[in-house]
């Protein structure tokens, strides 16, 4: 995408928010997150964050945290019209307006002491250094920077060579649960499987669901 075209997808998602019911206009406001503020981050934790990310820190200010939203019970990969679709929860990074960014500073604090605590997880730095926790997926959900794909680390599991979390040079890639920040976007946020988990309502004689209730604080 074209900057132009990030901004248009990143607007376009919040703005889909409220279109589908889900949240109200005054749940978020323009950030003050700059460009500048993102170059300090990247080189405080030494990365380079996927640009429709960034466009996304500096778009809007909000404060809820856990959003719901219908997708394929055998993976958001799957491609049937009529596989079974179900509500799944994410904890997403929350951006407050004062101090948007300090939910991510923490984030990445906490996720690599823990990662490198010999107590804990024990890896070293390297094994860790191109992921990014902005969230929670059934345990702690990362943008994996090597390839920009979104993965997962449950939270009770610290052998990850065993848990086939790392690679063949101690890598971390983790449990791989979405494609791309824009798939998370397309998902949460665009309401992907909204019409055919409606469908799939119906076909079940099951109530509607209710939008209003698919974000918490």
């Amino acid at each position: 995408m074209t900057k132009e075209e990030e901004l248009r997808f990143v607007n376009g998602a919040f703005e889909a928010l409220v279109r589908r019911g889900a949240a109200t206009q005054n749940m978020f406001t323009p950030s003050s997150v700059t460009d500048q503020d993102i170059d300090v981050f990247e080189k405080r934790f030494d990365i380079k964050l996927p640009s429709l990310f960034r466009t996304y820190l500096t778009s809007y200010c909000y404060d809820f945290s856990v959003i719901c939203a219908p997708i394929p019970l055998d993976g958001v990969e799957c491609a049937a019209e009529n596989c079974e679709k179900g509500l799944w929860w994410i904890e997403l990074l929350a951006l407050p307006k004062e101090n948007p960014l300090k939910n991510l500073y923490g984030l990445m604090e906490s996720f690599r002491e823990v990662c490198t605590n010999e107590e804990l997880i024990g890896l070293d730095l390297r094994s860790v250094s191109k992921l990014v926790p902005i969230g929670d997926w059934d345990g702690m959900l990362c943008i994996d920077l090597s390839d920009g794909t979104l993965c997962s680390f449950g939270q009770t599991e610290f052998d990850w060579e065993q848990a086939g979390y790392l690679d063949k040079n101690k890598i971390a890639h983790g449990i791989r649960r979405m494609g791309s920040f824009q798939e998370l976007l397309e998902l949460y946020f665009y309401g992907k499987y909204d019409m055919e988990y409606e469908k799939q309502i119906v076909r079940n004689h099951e109530e509607k669901p209710d939008y209003s209730a698919y974000i918490q604080r």
